[in-house]
């Protein structure tokens, strides 16, 4: 859920008292059997935390330190035992992805890979929009889907202009029937208001959709999936490696996809068959960014370098250096983007510290957050309380429990920190899985691919802001796309834990 404009919100207002008053509820008239003092004190804060978190009553990174001063204060665990997670080795590995993502951005290699793949597409409207998805999507399996949406969504809206000139001059090819008419709707006051097609918000939500199921793909492609390597690391004893993870994930980015690109072409059917100037629009944008320059050809080394290692390392590197993990060769990466010179003589090398501002610490906090969590719930015995008392629910079919949790998740990060729900829910279901007597590790993955499955509202996800702000997109229009998508993910899901997870996981 992104930050509202409208100032401290009721709902805000709501939370920040919310929180403390179940804390207080918990801790004073909550004393169910079985439930010892310690597991009543991490149950109380984990309320309140969630209560925060889940209303932003105070920003996320900020409530996601209260684990350190909670818990140690209620006798639950030392400062040593709650602070160790949050430096996990999923955290640097995070870090390093980071600083990585970091030096692409500051020399444009992002952008030159965008529009080197556009210009080969082609000026069919179903292809074009096909192409921006998938650059789109792969992208975001190495920078953040945030600063991917920000790149692509100017390079979309260049195209669309085009589009919207074509329709005007009658020059363009053979129109296709529209699915509904889009009517006009002025931007913030003061802005020039924006023609609506079809073509245009479909390209516009291709951008969006595509930058959260791609993040899908790579354990540092988005937050909920290295939350779940973090919690599964440390409550099942399960490593998840990069190209396992890859190995997963990969096909149901790609499937879902494929799913979301049909579902905007039906829905959202193009006006207009070709542009035949997209060619020159894209062109031109790639002409300005010049021959590639020294930094670009270097952040390049450096990427392939991080990559390779972690394709390589389960069958290269581990048998020669078996205590090299994914975190060690994301960390060479983030350390050599501030080794490798650009101009020596200038003292300029690929990034320099004063760009670490951008870096998402406030994540990395919310990581450790969810880590401790993970740790308290073992240490205090909450997780087999919570076990205990969802025996009853082993006589429910696996695939309606399955169903159940996507469907809460998908809906409920439509309005929550993606990352925030990954976090809280994560660990129950590992709960979840020992009372069902199946593989907890189905039910986690299941939160952690769901947490990345929100569609319909701007709020919900940082790209689906960003799209909206273009002025092609209506909350409307993205309301109803992102409603059949997020019905069509929560069946996918659900499909894939009975099929397809099974198999990925060895089960």
């Amino acid at each position: 859920m992104t930050d509202t404009e409208d100032g401290y919100t009721r709902l805000q207002r709501g939370g920040l008292v919310l929180g403390p008053f179940l804390f207080v509820v918990v801790r004073l008239f909550v004393s169910p059997a079985g439930l010892s003092p310690a597991a009543n004190a991490v149950l109380a804060g984990t309320l309140w935390i969630a209560a925060w978190w889940m209303t932003e009553a105070v920003p996320i990174p900020v409530t996601s330190l209260l684990p350190i001063l909670l818990f140690p204060t209620l006798g639950v665990a030392t400062v040593v035992e709650t602070a160790a997670p949050y430096a996990d080795p999923v955290v640097f590995l995070f870090l390093g992805g980071f600083l990585v993502a970091l030096a692409i951005e500051r020399w444009n290699l992002h952008r030159r890979i965008a529009l080197g793949v556009l210009l080969r597409v082609g000026d069919d409207t179903r292809r074009l929009l096909l192409g921006f998805m998938l650059v789109t999507a792969f992208l975001s399996m190495w920078v953040s889907n945030t600063a991917t949406a920000m790149m692509m969504v100017p390079i979309g809206m260049a195209v669309v202009a085009q589009v919207d000139a074509f329709r005007a001059s009658g020059e363009s090819a053979e129109p296709a029937a529209p699915d509904f008419e889009l009517s006009p709707e002025p931007l913030a006051a003061g802005e020039t208001e924006l023609p609506r097609s079809n073509f245009g918000t479909a390209l516009m939500l291709g951008i969006a959709y595509a930058a959260s199921v791609g993040g899908v793909a790579t354990i540092i492609g988005t937050p909920p999936n290295a939350i779940l390597a973090g919690i599964a690391q440390s409550t099942l004893g399960v490593r998840i490696g990069f190209v396992q993870w890859m190995v997963f994930a990969l096909p149901i980015a790609v499937v879902f996809l494929g799913v979301t690109w049909v579902v905007l072409i039906t829905l959202l059917r193009p006006e207009v068959r070709t542009v035949p100037e997209s060619h020159a629009v894209v062109k031109s944008q790639l002409e300005a960014l010049g021959p590639m320059t020294r930094g670009e050809r270097r952040v390049v080394a450096v990427f392939a370098l991080v990559v390779s290692g972690w394709l390589l390392r389960p069958f290269v590197i581990e048998p020669v250096a078996p205590g090299v993990t994914d975190t060690t060769v994301a960390l060479v990466g983030g350390i050599l983007v501030f080794l490798v010179p650009v101009d020596l003589k200038r003292g300029e090398f690929l990034l320099e510290w004063e760009a670490t501002t951008r870096v998402p610490w406030g994540v990395l906090l919310l990581f450790g957050a969810g880590f401790s969590l993970a740790r308290l719930f073992q240490l205090s015995g909450l997780d087999r309380w919570i076990a205990g008392n969802l025996v009853a629910l082993r006589g429910v079919e696996f695939v309606w429990v399955v169903l159940a949790v996507a469907t809460l998740v998908v809906f409920l990060t439509e309005v929550t920190s993606n990352s925030a729900t990954a976090s809280l829910f994560i660990p129950v279901m590992a709960s979840l899985g020992a009372s069902l007597a199946v593989s907890p590790i189905v039910l986690m993955v299941t939160v952690s691919v769901a947490a990345s499955l929100a569609f319909m509202l701007p709020v919900a996800t940082p790209p689906n802001a960003i799209v909206f702000g273009s002025g092609y997109v209506s909350i409307p229009q993205m309301a109803r796309v992102g409603f059949w998508l997020n019905l069509l993910g929560i069946l996918f899901l659900t499909l894939m834990a009975s099929l397809w997870f099974p198999i990925a996981w060895n089960l």
